[in-house]
This record gives structure tokens, sequence and C-alpha cells, in this order.
């Protein structure tokens, strides 16, 4: 019984597929509509008010079957940077450098592994923040879950340690140009103000996301048929880490571990300084973590061959991964290409302008929140909302400055949750979590940030939060 419970989990293609035939069904349904864009710089943005049916564009079966096609055409940036990533990290971890220097962490943190789980939620979470982790959050999550495992947890602890240390800076990010600054250049208000208030929002989601993740640490460790990687049946060595023994020499690093440990971290440093002062796109990452396997593989003797053949094998361990981020695309490109994308936000926006101040701006945060699960690319929701947006606001009495931050909430929280975010459905993929397990443990934390969204936004509103 324990085993045919086990085969009935649905696989995670399954179920993506599953929602993007649903999607189509809704291509019949929903009627087909669009707004007239313009073009501005680098971005097309809506024209308020231009919204009007076209013909209705229902997806077919194959159009269904070529969204899969698009979707690995469009993600492709994103998958081979997915699989570079892999390599590098396996060039790290068949060197011994992981090995060496997670024992050697391990080791000064025995017993107080919060210390770790800290340093390294803080540190991703100013990573995201500056808006430099979004879809490269993904590239880090394998080594959130080598390191879970050396401290004797599973692979979730480290896809959460990663992944919500990112998410709990990204989604209120006070440096984020790709959102908050876009969403602020098309409202016409100064890029990056309101500075102050958004890292209160910043800490206050931090501090959230690392108690969260510190919850589950100790219900895992209590009990390890809790974690999210266990199935009836499994021993808890298959799905849990062993804490590492650790001896002096075990720990003591060797000239290429700490080579390689070099070019890992000036590797690293490069991405996130250039992605700040070049705006660095997913190409660039790529061949950042293509020149640090190349590197990694020559200076611990594995010789070019030997290189080559260990560069296969990381990427073929992030194959299902990386599949995971084409296949989630394929939901987005049936809506787009069965025009009712522009017809489902028309929809949401009517009623703002019926409302006082105060509740318009929570149903700005509302109708934003419903259109991420339909457009997840901040930039794409950004462009898409705030041209409709801050007519509304100047019409309704709703501070241009509220408006922005109700795109940003309802832009950012979601992302942790919605499965067409690649980084999310992804990382998944790689700590082998179930997304209907995920989404039953992870629930608790969203209801309390869209609650306290709720109070900030009502909050901003009475007191006419502007410009600062």
């Amino acid at each position: 019984m324990e085993k045919q419970k086990r085969r009935q989990a649905p696989h995670i293609f399954v179920i993506i597929f599953t929602i993007t035939i649903i999607v189509a069904a809704l291509t019949y349904i929903i009627p087909a509509g669009e707004f007239d864009r313009v073009q501005v710089g680098k971005y097309k943005e809506v024209v308020a008010g231009s919204y009007h049916r076209v013909e209705q564009n229902g997806q077919t079966p194959w159009d269904i079957i070529k969204a899969v096609v698009t979707g690995f055409q469009q993600g492709s940036k994103l998958i081979f940077m997915v699989m570079f990533c892999g390599a590098a990290v396996h060039m790290l971890e068949k060197s011994g450098t992981i090995e060496r220097g997670f024992k050697s962490l391990v080791g000064k943190v025995q017993g107080k592994e919060w210390i770790a789980i800290l340093a390294v939620m803080f540190a991703m979470s100013m990573g995201g923040a500056t808006g430099v982790f979004g879809n490269p959050t993904v590239a880090i999550i394998p080594i959130g879950i080598m390191l879970s495992r050396s401290m004797g947890y599973d692979d979730t602890l480290g896809f959460a340690m990663i992944f919500f240390g990112a998410f709990s800076g990204f989604n209120v990010g006070w440096a984020n140009v790709v959102t908050v600054g876009l969403a602020q250049s098309i409202a016409g208000i100064p890029l990056l103000s309101g500075f102050g208030v958004r890292v209160i929002f910043h800490i206050v989601n931090f501090i959230l996301s690392f108690g969260f993740v510190m919850l589950y640490a100790k219900k895992i460790n209590k009990d390890p048929t809790k974690s999210l990687n266990y199935e009836p049946g499994m021993k808890p060595e298959e799905y849990m880490g062993l804490p590492v023994n650790v001896d002096e020499e075990q720990s003591n690093l060797t000239t290429g571990n700490i080579i390689s440990l070099a070019i890992m971290v000036i590797g690293f440093t490069t991405l996130i300084f250039c992605s700040i002062k070049y705006g660095w796109a997913l190409e660039d990452y790529s061949a950042i973590f293509l020149a640090m396997a190349i590197l990694i593989g020559l200076v611990n003797g594995f010789g070019v061959n030997g290189t080559a053949k260990e560069f296969a094998i990381g990427c073929q361990k992030m194959v299902a991964a990386a599949f995971i981020v084409g296949i989630a695309r394929s939901i987005s490109i049936v809506m787009t290409d069965g025009r009712i994308i522009d017809t489902i936000v028309n929809a949401l926006v009517i009623p703002i302008d019926k409302f006082g101040p105060v509740v318009g701006a929570n149903l700005m945060l509302l109708a934003n929140i419903i259109i991420n699960f339909f457009i997840s690319s901040g930039s794409g929701q950004a462009t898409t909302v705030m041209p409709i947006m801050t007519p509304i606001s100047q019409l309704t009495g709703i501070s241009r400055q509220v408006a922005v931050q109700a795109f940003q909430f309802g832009d950012g929280f979601t992302n942790c949750m919605i499965p067409t975010v690649g980084s999310l459905m992804g990382g998944l993929g790689m700590a082998k979590i179930a997304y209907n397990k995920y989404l039953k443990w992870f629930m608790p934390l969203l209801i309390v940030q869209l609650l306290l969204s709720f109070v900030a936004i009502t909050i901003l509103q009475i007191v006419q939060w502007g410009p600062m």
C-alpha cells in the first residue's frame, strides 16, 4: 500500500502541464481583449483606457504542445544558467572543496547551526533586496542543499535557506530597479524614493522568513518524518543528511580547494558587482559559471578531457530542474497567445476607481496579487499595470507611491507559490519537493505576509505616503 501511495503522487511535469491545459480551456471561455501599447525606452507601456475586444483565439491541443516548446526557447537563458551552475557546483563537489569547506564551517557552528542558517539567509536577502537575486537564485540552491545535509538536515532546508533568504529581500526590495524602480519611473516619481520605509519592510520580512525556516529546522530535527522530503517507508538516511564528524585532517583545505574557493568567491563577487554596475543578464551569469567550472576542473588536476567529462555530468544532474523552468513558461504563453491576459487585467482594475482612496489602494493590492498569477515577471507586470494604476491613483486620490507599493507587494509575495516562477519550480525540482506539499507548508507564511501588506497599504494611504 505504501508503495502504491508513493506512485500516485503526480510528477511536477504533470502538475504544470495540467495547469496549462486548464488555462487553454479558459481561452474559449474568457473574452479575448487587448490594450494598445506604445514603446517607451526599452519597454512597451499599456495605454490607459485603450482596452478593446479582439477576435477569440482559443488554444488547441497542438497550440499547447507548441507552447511547451516555445517555453523552452523563451526560457533558454535561464535553463542554460541552471545547467552551467550545476556543472560548476559539481566541479566543487568532485574536487572535495565543498565537503572539506562545509566540514570546516559545520565544525565551527556545531550545536549552533542557526548561526550558519542566519548568515546564509542574510547574505541572500541583501542580494535579493538589491535586485541581484531573482531568477538567478536557483543557481545557488544546490550549494544550500549541500550545506543543509552537512549539518544533518534535509534538502528542503537547503532550498529554504537560499530561496526564502533571497525572496525575503527581493519581494520588498528597496533597490530593485527592475521592479520598484521601473514602476516608479512609469508612475513619474523619483527612482528608488521611499527607501527608508521599504528598508523597514525588508527587516520585517526577513525576520518572518528566518523564523519560518528555523521553525522547520527544529521540527525535522525533532521528528525527521515531518520533512517535506519524507515519503512513507523511507529511512532517515534516504532523505536526511548525516551530521559530519569533523576531524582536523578532513577539514583542512588543500591548495586546489583554496584556489577553487577563490574562483567561486571571485565569480560570485563579479556576478553581483556587474549586475548592479552594468546590468548583467542571465547569459552573463551562464558565462561566469562556465568559466568557473572550467577553471576549477583544471586547477584540481582533472585535465582537459576529465574537465569536459565532469562538466557534462554536472549539467546532467540539473536537467530535470532546468526542464521545469521551460515547461512552466507554457502557462503564460498559452494565456498570451489566447489573448486573455489583458482581459483579466482590465476586469481587475475596473472596480478600483469606484471606491474611496483607502479601499481603492487595498483593491489595487488585491488586483496586483491576482495579476501576478498570470504575469509573474516583475518588469512585465510593472509595464502592464502601472500605466493603468497611475491615472487611476490620480483620479481617486491614491498616492502614486502607495500605488507603486501595492504593485510591489502584489508582485512580490506570491512569487513564492505560483508555478510560473522559474526559480521556485526549478528549486523545488532540485530539492525534490512535491509542489502540493510545499504549498501546504508555505501557505501560513504567505497569509501572514499578505495580511501585513494590507495593513501597511492602509496605513500608508491614510498618511498619504508620497515620494521621499
